[in-house]
């Protein structure tokens, strides 16, 4: 009987190459997996800091905007609706009304601009003559697309006119609109007499002059809303960027602008008393709680705007140290928070206030 031939080379792994298998598997598993997961947080990183560099540049755009309109087609000073409401009991409407913490609670700036609407500029009927006390202000209908101009105003808009003849300078009136008739040119209007600041001018002066130059008013602000106090859609977890159309804020109708804009601080660069401002030297600069608004309004040549945004999410890990930082004269947070930062800052040039006359 014949054997069979022994049959080599048909052995297993041994328990030792098994395992140092598995080892070199899951060394390369864990380690891919580290990449994976640095590469997630680092890419959810860049997200968030790309979403902040957007709501910052939309956010400093829209401020700046308005900024730069502010003492557009006004003496720096607006008499009449509001000017005893945003100003001094006896004072006009400053062009600029720089708040500093507005809630009193070391939170962020305000700012209030005033300025006529560009695209709605038109002049009065230099053939009707109106006292001071008037109710109605009248526009040649036919002339320069006046009618098309005057059917875009409506009831509770203001109507800022502008006095360029005036000997005592650059005088500006400011009227709430109650109606319209594009067809007659004439604009109804709440009359004036009831506001100190606008009576004091016509002592003796009892008309308006023939001819005034006149656009819609625009008076916005801009503010953050970062508390709990169920007004407007901001809160202290998510502070949104403001904007008010009215002359009514904070209000549920306001207009969020931005998301997760935590601060808002403003600064402002002064004439120097000679009708000019070095705003390279720091010196020049000063917070809005130097400012009289119904004194220096048109002594302001720049604003600076400094804007801290926020990110949407902390960071997962809890790792990351974030701290809302000081910002102008607001002092920083005590705590951490773990949320990622940034902070903007522009420079905003007032060309418009620059040669207005002080009333």
């Amino acid at each position: 009987m014949r054997s069979l031939p022994l049959v080599r080379g048909r052995g297993g792994f041994t328990l030792l190459e098994v395992m140092v298998a598995i080892a070199i598997a899951s060394f390369t598993v864990a380690a891919l997996y580290g990449l994976f997961s640095m590469q997630s947080r680092q890419l959810l990183r860049q997200d968030l800091e790309m979403e902040m560099n957007q709501n910052l540049r939309f956010a400093a755009d829209m401020i700046g905007r308005s900024v730069r309109l502010a003492g557009y087609g006004n003496g720096g000073y607006i008499y009449g609706a509001l000017g005893p409401t945003l100003g001094a009991t006896n004072n006009p409407l400053p062009t600029i009304i720089p708040f500093d913490d507005p809630g009193g609670d070391g939170g962020p700036d305000a700012i209030t601009v005033v300025y006529m609407d560009p695209s709605l500029m038109m002049d009065t009927h230099n053939g009707v003559i109106v006292n001071y006390d008037t109710a109605s202000i009248s526009f040649r209908p036919g002339f320069r697309g006046n009618s098309n101009k005057i059917s875009q105003l409506e009831t509770g808009d203001l109507l800022l006119c502008s006095d360029y003849a005036d000997i005592r300078g650059i005088r500006s009136y400011m009227w709430t609109i109650t109606g319209v008739n594009p067809t007659s040119g004439v604009v109804s209007v709440a009359p004036n007499d009831v506001y100190t600041d606008y009576v004091g001018l016509f002592s003796t002066l009892t008309n308006l002059t023939p001819v005034m130059t006149c656009s819609r008013g625009e008076v916005v602000t801009f503010y953050v809303d970062d508390d709990d106090d169920g007004v407007g859609a901001g809160s202290s977890a998510h502070p949104v960027l403001m904007m008010s159309a009215d002359q009514s804020w904070p209000s549920n109708d306001d207009v969020p602008l931005v998301d997760h804009i935590e601060d808002l601080q403003l600064e402002y660069c002064l004439d120097d008393g000679t009708f000019s401002a070095d705003c390279t030297n720091s010196a020049a600069w000063v917070s809005g709680g130097a400012i009289d608004a119904t004194s220096q309004a048109d002594n302001i040549w720049m604003v600076r705007v400094l804007l801290l945004g926020r990110s949407s999410r902390a960071d997962f890990r809890d790792a990351y140290p974030g701290q809302r930082i000081a910002l102008g004269n607001r002092l920083a947070a005590a705590t951490t928070d773990n949320f990622y930062r940034r902070v903007l800052s522009t420079e905003v040039a007032l060309r418009n206030v620059r040669y207005l006359a002080v009333p």
